[in-house]
């Protein structure tokens, strides 16, 4: 980076960051981080830590835990779950899988880590990590070593839940018999803080939470036995004690979802385990970083501060999680706190396609689902909305379904009682319900929306990090299918420059200049001189929904997206203005991997699962078009909807140099028997557009500034 790109750090991060950051960095580099979390006999420290003599540490243990007042949210009878478990002879399969070391990772896809498992194993690039080096030496992202993710993954313990759901539909003690046994070998092979599982808080407190919702539910099986009851104590007491040493990185450094988990650890260890000295220390802490982190992660809108629909997802889990924690021992969250949870439930409602749960792909995607509780789909989100809504207000967010289930582990099964006799049965009454158009202007999201359409455009301010260059991005559903996407993660540190594709502004379905991106990306997760959009018009007119906001990213340069939507029907203006200096100008479509029929160089026909749709796109000046699927050589035509898998899309582009103004028109909708041409002008827009009541020239220009419309010629 130059060294004008490191000044402007400080007053986009904040000199708070950049203070703490540097403090972590000298505390990293000089060992003192290291010698503060130097590895122990967890014994030791906590016969120590109670003042109990170390051959009595395992029964002052065991009593202590029988004689706990504290309370955890099951029911002690799991077969009570079983008729919510919706595909049971997939969640047997899953976790007779994960007996024998096959899991399930990101939802997706199945890694052999043999049995018991390799938990030291990056299966994806078959390398393996140490266990005798210290944490403090395993950088997150290695060239050598992979992505540290798919080493972490296991260690969340994700079987565990299915592990539970196949034990309450069976009764097999294969099952809870299994998870002791890989608990045990995860604690031999990942000595006290050496090696990667030892290298981030929020993977401590998520492999908690999957521990203690194990511990509970097999309290009743053979195979949870005192010693196994009493290793896993001293672990969670462990696991507290870490996470609170290094939890200041998470509160200052990391600033996200991170935090949150790390605090909901706390919070969970000290609440269920009472009798450990330092519990209500944990207890206080956690609860307090929770609320004051949540109500300022949370936008006032709802929307969430890491611009990213599946880590909004995760903050929805945890809070599930950590509400029914504080409500089972008489705890309540805060009022405020609670209408920014609704807020935040309400936000990605509004985003979703309500007949599949699905949202728009939108920002870093790394695959958390951190209580899989049912058997929908990762993609789907009713399971975690649906369960926010039960805990928060007694009140489901959809009918009964499939995504019930994660809903009745948090909150009890309530069989033999009719849905007339469920207190709270009705659904939640939700505010953008049968909305055309809904905005989180603090977020920067806008929705349109009719019967068959539902489109979400991002413009906004950042007000902090942002993790992709793609101000005016724009995601669209039809019918239930995700039609134009977001390109997703894929992977934080994939082999090649698959990075900057999936981040950068290329891929998206926006506007790029001269082959930039609209910002300048600095580290990994870090962009410089962030771009800031703003929205111009927003709301219903005439007949039709509207949009038009603009950015300044490619300054002088200015673009302006105008959008309108009218039943089956949408067109987008693009508007490039304010520079006469020459520019390559292209506009970019991501489409989902569906058929096309009828390719041209401006538009095609797409077949949307037996609905065939028209795209067509044109130019106020000669412009060149071309559609490429998976091309890896190029990096181009590829999406990523589940974290660490790669799939082909259709990628449209139409570029041209001008140093003129320039204005790009695109048309989805359903295939007319009457249509000519695939080619759009500027008029033809226009003029549907004045049929809806509106008019594109009051956002652009009143012609375009071409002697000749080019797309009539094609």
């Amino acid at each position: 980076m130059r060294l004008r790109d490191i000044s402007q750090i400080p007053s986009e991060a904040g000199l708070s960051w950049v203070w703490w950051r540097g403090l972590y960095e000298v505390a990293l580099r000089t060992g003192l981080l290291k010698r503060r979390f130097e590895g122990r006999s967890i014994d030791e420290a906590l016969s120590r830590s109670l003042g109990v003599e170390l051959d009595e540490l395992d029964s002052w243990l065991i009593e202590n835990w029988y004689e706990s007042s504290s309370h955890f949210f099951l029911r002690p009878n799991l077969s009570h779950y079983a008729d919510y478990i919706h595909a049971p002879g997939r969640v047997i399969e899953v976790a007779d899988d994960a007996l024998n070391g096959k899991i399930l990772f990101f939802g997706k896809w199945v890694a052999d880590l043999g049995c018991p498992p390799d938990w030291l194993l990056n299966p994806v690039h078959n390398v393996k990590y140490s266990s005798k080096l210290h944490w403090t030496a395993i950088p997150d992202l290695s060239e050598d070593m992979g992505d540290i993710k798919y080493v972490w993954e296991a260690s969340r313990f994700p079987q565990a839940f299915y592990f539970v759901r196949a034990y309450a539909l069976t009764g097999d003690e294969r099952y809870p018999e299994g998870f002791w046994s890989q608990f045990e070998s995860w604690v031999r092979a990942n000595p006290i803080e050496l090696g990667p599982h030892w290298r981030c808080g929020q993977e401590i407190a998520i492999r908690s939470f999957a521990w203690v919702f194990a511990l509970y539910a097999f309290a009743g099986s053979h195979a949870t036995t005192e010693k196994r009851i009493v290793l896993m104590l001293k672990h969670l007491w462990y696991n507290a004690v870490h996470i609170e040493k290094n939890h200041w990185y998470a509160l200052r450094c990391v600033r996200n979802n991170h935090s949150l988990s790390e605090a909901a650890g706390m919070f969970t260890i000290g609440t269920l385990f009472p009798f450990f000295p330092e519990a209500s220390r944990w207890t206080r802490k956690g609860f307090e970083h929770l609320v004051s982190e949540a109500m300022w992660q949370i936008y006032l809108d709802g929307s969430y501060v890491q611009h990213s629909t599946n880590y909004a997802r995760l903050v929805v889990q945890l809070f599930t999680w950590c509400t029914q924690i504080a409500n089972s021992n008489g705890r309540d969250l805060p009022r405020n706190l609670k209408e920014r949870l609704r807020k935040l439930m309400f936000f990605l409602y509004a985003l979703q396609d309500t007949s599949t749960g699905r949202l728009p792909n939108y920002g870093s995607n790394d695959g958390a689902l951190i209580f899989p509780l049912s058997s929908c789909d990762y993609l789907d989100y009713r399971p975690a909305l649906n369960a926010l809504g039960e805990v928060l207000d007694g009140q489901p967010l959809y009918e009964r379904g499939p995504w019930s289930e994660e809903a009745a582990w948090f909150v009890g099964p309530t069989l033999g009682i009719s849905d007339e006799d469920m207190g709270g049965s009705d659904k939640i009454s939700h505010p953008a319900e049968g909305k055309p158009v809904v905005s989180f202007p603090e977020g920067g999201y806008y929705v349109l929306r009719s019967a068959e359409l539902q489109a979400m455009i991002r413009c906004g301010k950042y007000r902090h990090r942002p993790s992709q260059a793609d101000m005016l991005h724009f995601d669209l559903f039809y019918k239930g299918h995700s039609v134009l996407i977001d390109p997703g993660t894929y992977s934080y540190n994939p082999k090649g420059d698959w990075v900057q594709y999936f981040t950068g502004t290329q891929s998206h379905n926006t506007i790029t200049v001269d082959g930039l991106d609209q910002m300048k990306k600095g580290s990994r997760f870090l962009w410089i001189n962030w771009v800031n959009g703003k929205t111009l018009d927003f709301g219903q007119k005439g007949s039709a929904c509207m949009f038009v906001g603009e950015h300044y990213g490619y300054s002088p340069v200015v673009h302006r997206r105008f959008v309108a939507l009218r039943e089956d029907t949408i067109v987008v203006i693009d508007y490039l203005f304010g520079d006469k200096q020459t520019h390559e100008y292209c506009l970019h479509w991501l489409l989902d991997d569906f058929g096309l029929q009828d390719t041209e160089e401006y538009g095609a026909i797409i077949d949307v699962e037996g609905n065939r749709l028209c795209l067509r796109t044109g130019c106020s000046r000669q412009a060149s078009a071309t559609w490429v699927r998976a091309d890896q050589q190029r990096r181009r035509g590829w999406q990523s909807l589940y974290y660490g898998e790669l799939t082909p899309a259709w990628s449209y582009k139409m570029s041209l140099s001008s140093s003129e103004p320039v204005m790009f028109m695109t048309m989805l909708s359903p295939v007319s028997r009457s249509r000519s041409r695939l080619s759009l002008t500027y008029q033809e827009a226009s003029n549907i557009i004045e049929q809806w009541g509106l008019a594109c020239s009051d956002y652009v220009i009143k012609r375009p500034v071409a002697s000749k419309d080019f797309a009539t010629e094609r």
